[in-house]
C-alpha cells in the first residue's frame, strides 16, 4: 500500500510540475473525440538524404515544387485526410503557421512560447488542439542483400516524423512523438515514399492515447 501511495505522489508531482517532457507528455490525457484539430506543417523541417543514383531523378511526390516544400504540402495533406479516411470523430482543419498562436520553434521541437497568445488564438479560432510537425525526413535507397545475386533491384524509402501536441484550450504542449514508416518495392518506385508516409502518419495516430474512442475501428483492426 505504501509502495502504491509513493508511485501516486511521483505520477501527480510530474502532471502537476511538468516534469515529464518529450517525447511523452501527460500521456494519458489527450483524446481528439469532437475536438477542433488544426494540423500546421508548413514551417517543418524538412530533410531528403538519396541513397541510390536510380532515385534521384524520380520525384518524391508527384507534385510541383522543391523537396522541402513538397514534402511539407504532403505531410500537412495526410495528417489532413486521416480523420476523413477512417470517419474520426473530430473536425480536422488544415492551417498556416500563425504568430497568434504564440508558438516557438525550439530546440526540442514547436512549443508554446506566450500561453496568452494561444488562448486568445483559441477563443477567436474554435481551437482545441494543434498538431505541429516539428520535422520531416525521407531517406531512399537500394535494399542491400550481401552474398546474393539479383537481378531484380529492391528499393525502399524511409519517412521519419516529428510532430508535437498542442493543447489550445489549457496552453501546452501535451504530447511530442516521432512517427515513421518504410516502404519497399522492386517495381512501385513512385510510391515508395508516398506509401512510407501513409506509414508514417498510420503510426502517429495509432500510437495517440484514446485511438480506440476515435470510431476509427477499421485502422485499430489493422494494426491490432
Amino acid at each position: 500500500m505504501r509502495q502504491a501511495r509513493l508511485v501516486l505522489a511521483i505520477s501527480t508531482s510530474a502532471i502537476l510540475f511538468g516534469c515529464a517532457r518529450s517525447p511523452v507528455e501527460s500521456f494519458g490525457l489527450i483524446g481528439f473525440r469532437g475536438q477542433r484539430v488544426v494540423f500546421v506543417s508548413d514551417s517543418a523541417d524538412a530533410a531528403v538524404k538519396e541513397e541510390s543514383p536510380s532515385l534521384q531523378d524520380l520525384p518524391l511526390f508527384p507534385l510541383e515544387g522543391s523537396p522541402e516544400v513538397v514534402l511539407r504540402q504532403a505531410t500537412g495533406q495526410g495528417l489532413y485526410e486521416w480523420g476523413a479516411s477512417c470517419q474520426s470523430q473530430y473536425i480536422p482543419k488544415r492551417v498556416s503557421w500563425d504568430p497568434r498562436m504564440g508558438l516557438s520553434h525550439a530546440s526540442d521541437g514547436w512549443n508554446v512560447g506566450d500561453a496568452p497568445y494561444l488562448l486568445a488564438y483559441t477563443k477567436s479560432t474554435n481551437t482545441d488542439y494543434i498538431v505541429v510537425l516539428n520535422k520531416v525526413q525521407v531517406k531512399r535507397g537500394q535494399v542491400r542483400h550481401p552474398g546474393e545475386a539479383s537481378l531484380r533491384k529492391t528499393f525502399f524509402a524511409e519517412v521519419g516524423l516529428d510532430l508535437s501536441v498542442i493543447d489550445a484550450k489549457e496552453g501546452r504542449r501535451v504530447y511530442r512523438s516521432p512517427a515513421s514508416g518504410r516502404f519497399e518495392s522492386s517495381d512501385s518506385l513512385s510510391r515508395l515514399v508516398p506509401r512510407a508516409m501513409e506509414l508514417a502518419i498510420d503510426n502517429f495516430f495509432t500510437a495517440l492515447p484514446q485511438v480506440h474512442r476515435w470510431g476509427c475501428r477499421e485502422l485499430v483492426d489493422r494494426f491490432h
